[in-house]
């Protein structure tokens, strides 16, 4: 058993002497039901004179028939057709084990667009194209008036005959259906959404260059940070200064998700990256370095604690400032875990410290300390008005100059990205589906 879901156009029921697309599939697949959407026009015309059903009704009597009549105006508007497809999910519900024949030449154009789609997004559908008679536009051929007679139009037809030429052909939707799928995945990846575009892509590889595989796992690889694995997809190994590179990887991840509107995942993403931005200074920038103020680690991965007998040494002015900032705590304490806090605070006693950067450090850090602690303690979120509206009263934008400032005043010299690459990485994948494997 078939079904033919259609809209009706201009052309339908009969046209200068020959079937309209409805008709004509109807001769040839011989569906048992026909569900015909109709525009307020249409409805006027089955209402007054009957033409669909009765030309269905004298080629093909054992065809159920079946309208939707709606009051839609302008057909050509494509916001107002969302019926249309409406009307195709809820016969797929009511036949979910029957095959869908889709009329793809009745209609508007954008009626015509919405039944490719739907044709390309859903299986056991069976997308039909009608040729005219004149094997081309058949807006000039003579249509059927208001005031004829549709028995003797239809009874005038020149398909009523068993050995009528057949204009069905049906359109190929794999090549429909990677186009749709080529779409889709343009969208999510212009969105950063890599993870759901990988997802896709490998439901549908055979539509697709392997060269967009690797990109889009590179890609999502890249953005969860697994960054000697994204580099190995594509036969890139890192440079050698892995700690600034990652630092820079770190940092652009960061960006997308201010840029995906994450925010609460980005703030949160502040305190790791500031630290391990500082303790990058620390070892290759400041005055002093990290292993003459604090203990020797007894793990590659354990964390840095500071010496109150090494820092009194090496740095007396920031073992007096750290102690007088804790003074109504009992001073600062031996052993305390190095932390970004504590690293700026010395920053601030050392000698050759660019101003520009502590300014812009002593600003991320108030950040950090009046939203990443309400996200650590209460259920919350974070939002453009509330960072807005919170000292220091910065967009998730701004904050990421801010970053990006501080990364570049310390990174000079450095190789770094002067912007983010996921950008540059969006557009190969975009110029990768381009290229389309041969559907056998």
């Amino acid at each position: 058993m078939s079904i033919l879901y259609t809209p009706a156009g201009d052309t339908d029921p009969i046209r200068d002497f020959y079937d309209g697309a409805i008709l004509h599939i109807i001769r040839t697949y011989k569906p048992s039901m026909v569900r015909i959407f109709l525009s307020a026009e249409m409805v006027k015309k089955e209402e007054t004179r009957q033409v669909y059903s009765k030309a269905i009704a004298y080629n093909a009597p054992d065809c159920k028939i079946e309208f939707i009549k709606t009051d839609i105006v302008d057909a050509q508007l494509m916001e107002k057709l969302i019926p249309l497809a409406e009307g195709f999910m809820e016969l797929r519900k009511e036949y979910p084990n029957e095959e869908i024949l889709l009329n793809l030449s009745s209609g508007t154009p954008q009626m015509k667009t919405i039944m490719s789609f739907l044709a390309t997004d859903f299986d056991n559908v069976r997308a039909i194209q009608v040729d005219s008679p004149q094997q081309g536009s058949n807006r000039k051929a003579h249509a059927t008036q208001d005031d004829e007679d549709i028995i003797a139009v239809i009874e005038n037809n020149f398909d009523n005959v068993e050995d009528y030429k057949c204009r069905c052909h049906e359109a190929p939707l794999a090549l429909l259906r990677r186009y749709s799928i080529r779409h889709q995945l343009i969208s999510l990846v212009n969105s950063y959404e890599y993870s759901a575009a990988l997802s896709l892509y490998n439901k549908n590889k055979l539509f697709f260059a392997e060269e967009t595989g690797k990109l889009l796992l590179h890609a999502d690889l890249r953005s969860k940070l697994q960054v000697n694995e994204a580099f190995k997809v594509t036969g890139k190994p890192l440079n050698n200064d892995k700690e600034v590179k990652l630092l820079n990887e770190f940092f652009m991840v960061m960006e997308l998700r201010q840029k995906k509107g994450d925010l609460a995942e980005f703030i949160v993403k502040l305190t790791p990256f500031l630290y391990g931005l500082l303790l990058y200074y620390f070892e290759h920038k400041a005055a002093i370095k990290l292993a003459q103020f604090c203990y020797e680690k007894q793990r590659p991965n354990a964390n840095w604690k500071i010496s109150k007998r090494k820092l009194q040494d090496v740095a007396p002015k920031a073992w007096q400032y750290l102690n007088d900032l804790m003074f109504n705590y009992g001073g600062f304490r031996d052993k305390t875990d190095l932390s970004f806090s504590n690293m700026l605070n010395i920053l601030h006693t050392l000698d050759g410290v660019d101003s520009q950067l502590l300014e812009v450090l002593d600003v991320l850090r108030d950040v950090e300390r009046n939203h990443r602690n309400n996200l650590a303690h209460t259920i919350t979120n974070i939002t453009e008005e509330l960072l807005k509206n919170t000292e220091p009263k910065l967009s998730s934008q701004e904050l990421v100059q801010k970053l990006r400032k501080a990364f570049m005043l310390i990174m000079q010299g450095e190789n770094v990205y002067k912007r983010n690459v996921y950008d540059d990485l969006n557009q190969k994948i975009a110029a990768s589906l381009d290229e389309f494997r041969q559907i056998k």
